[in-house]
């Protein structure tokens, strides 16, 4: 039964694979993607081939030395980073294990290679090792999906659909499958059975997710400068208003987002930032949060923004982390929160539900709301509701004390 469960194993993998893989002339991630569900597939297949065609030895082991760089390619492709020729040495010990088999298989049968190994202790340590690489692979990945979550929040305000969370689950549970196949080869029975469940899960998450997920693309925060050509604060407008709502918050050791203030860091070491760069930003993000309430847009980028009141994504950026004390994705969530303040408190919408208000403010995730929320706020949105709302507070109040860095009392 446990053979018919691998064999079947295996063929789904090829099923998704091969489709995968000819398909990477239109996105690259397919055939990091395509080769690492190979590779799965046919160390599925390895144990229940070899019990019935001995000859066969050797075929089915080069993704020993591959599913880990695999998926690690596949990773960074997924998350914008590329693989450049670079990356070409983490393929080395794959060459080393191709020669290896084809050299033992030019000299010994199958069923004579597979017998010299198994009497030796050089194989199963190889094994280990090849277990404990790819293992660290997957650990690396995690790391990069991290790396890529906190770049994810300096630019966009609504990361639901790009946090890639199925890839951190499918990172850990194939560290799991890489621990449970020692006592799996040691003991069999029941721990075969998990391996092999635990494989077919990893198939399951790869056919639902990754054969639709998209990679993200963000360019890096650096250098940059406020253009020429951008547009003044319109005329007309309350000059003094706008800068009272951009007072610096730089002295402050942490934001009352909750985001570390980082002023002067290494990344905006020559990104030209001027004081009156800085002024003239806080003056025109001011208008645009205050009057614009361009947060609303459910999926504002850091990008859309910076076009808007005229500056480069890296001097808004600069200036979010280093006056203000945030990132991008504190910040625009800051300004929703404020406005769900304010319509908690105007009794016209005592009987709209929570949710309804998050969507209205520019939320899109019911998750994002509830934490960004209780992390302002300091309460949940159903409990600040209770004890703050239908006050009647002054229109505008905590969407301006937003803007500048400050809370709502």
């Amino acid at each position: 039964m446990l053979a018919a469960i691998e064999i079947s194993t295996g063929l789904l993998g090829f099923f998704l694979a091969i489709p995968l893989i000819a398909m990477t002339g239109s996105r690259p991630a397919n055939l990091w993607l395509g080769l690492f569900i190979l590779s799965v597939s046919l160390l599925s297949l390895a144990f229940p081939m070899y019990s019935r065609f001995p000859a066969l030895f050797g075929l089915f082991d080069w993704p020993l030395a591959s599913v880990g760089p695999f998926f690690y390619c596949y990773v960074r492709s997924v998350t914008g980073l590329g693989n450049s020729l670079r990356q070409r040495w983490h393929f080395v010990p794959l060459a080393l294990l191709v020669v290896a088999l084809l050299y033992g298989r030019s000299q010994l049968s199958g069923p004579d290679l597979l017998g010299l190994l198994l009497r030796g202790s050089v194989f199963s340590m190889a094994l280990l090792a090849f277990q404990v690489l790819a293992a660290g692979y997957a650990l690396a990945a995690l790391y990069r999906l991290s790396q890529y979550r906190q770049r994810l929040r300096e630019h966009y305000s609504s990361i639901g659909q790009r946090d890639l969370i199925w890839l951190s689950w499918l990172s850990i549970i194939f560290i799991a499958l890489l621990i449970i196949w020692i006592p799996s080869n040691l003991l069999g029975g029941f721990w075969s059975l998990l391996l092999i469940l635990g494989r077919l899960i990893t198939l399951y998450l790869v056919g639902w997710f990754g054969l639709r997920q998209t990679a993200v693309f963000m360019s890096p925060i650096g250098i940059g400068t406020v253009e020429e050509s951008s547009p003044a604060v319109p005329a007309g407008e309350d000059r003094a208003a706008i800068i009272s709502v951009t007072q610096s918050v730089a002295s402050a050791e942490e934001s009352p987002f909750g985001d570390p203030v980082d002023v002067g860091g290494h990344k905006y070491s020559r990104s030209g930032m001027t004081d009156a760069a800085s002024h003239l930003i806080g003056q025109r993000l001011a208008h645009w949060a205050v009057h614009e309430c361009g947060y609303r847009d459910p999926d504002i980028k850091l990008s859309d923004l910076a076009g808007r009141i005229g500056t480069s994504p890296q001097l808004l950026s600069q200036y979010l982390n280093d006056v203000l004390g945030m990132n991008f994705f504190g910040y625009i969530n800051g300004l929703r929160v404020a406005e769900i303040h304010n319509m908690m408190r105007d009794p016209g919408n005592e009987a709209r539900t929570l949710l309804d208000l998050a969507f209205a403010a520019g939320f899109n995730s019911k998750s994002t709301f509830n934490a960004s929320f209780k992390k302002i706020s300091g309460l949940a949105p159903s409990c600040w509701r209770r004890l703050h709302g239908w006050t009647s507070a002054p229109i505008g109040q905590d969407v301006a004390a937003s803007a500048s860095g400050q809370t709502s009392p």
